[in-house]
């Protein structure tokens, strides 16, 4: 009965310390600079592999909640026959627990537009998905994947440098 006791008597007592230490506690905020709040905006200039050519452009993002945001590619192609491609998307931002990871998905439309000889334009739809891994709170190196599915599909990759306004 004694041990009985004993144990109760440490088990009570192991409940009230744990119990007094963790009121105690203040679980430390994430300030991780990959977190967004709306009204964040994000300007990402790059440099876009598509199959067998090399565009540069820009991409930018609106945040209308703090995983969601709007904006789109405008990439120009002087390769060839020139021309410019628009695409506008919506994306979702992952929470990860890796500090300064922003991990990415979208999609949206697409339109190509040729110049020149060349000319004539062609809708897409363009999933994409990518990473940012932020070296300051207002600097991060960007890399997407992405594809322009349409009458002529193609997939491709970007790289550039994100700057949060």
């Amino acid at each position: 009965m004694n041990t009985k006791k004993a144990i109760l008597a440490m088990v009570l007592v192991a409940f009230l310390f744990s119990t007094a230490f963790a009121a105690g506690y203040r679980r430390p905020a994430r300030r991780s600079a990959a977190l967004f709040s709306k009204g964040d905006l994000l300007l990402t200039p790059e440099l876009v592999f598509i199959q067998h050519s090399t565009h540069l452009g820009a991409n930018v993002e609106y945040f209308i909640q703090r995983n969601i945001a709007v904006g789109g590619d405008v990439l120009l192609w002087l390769e060839g026959s020139s021309g410019m491609v628009i695409a506008p998307d919506v994306s979702y931002h992952f929470d990860v627990k890796v500090d300064n990871l922003d991990l990415f998905a979208g999609a949206g439309p697409a339109i190509a537009l040729g110049f020149g000889n060349g000319g004539g334009s062609e809708f897409y739809f363009k999933p994409c998905g990518g990473a940012r891994y932020y070296i300051t709170p207002k600097i991060a190196a960007y890399f997407k994947m992405l594809a322009f599915i349409g009458s002529h599909s193609s997939f491709g990759g970007a790289f550039g440098a994100t700057f949060r306004m």
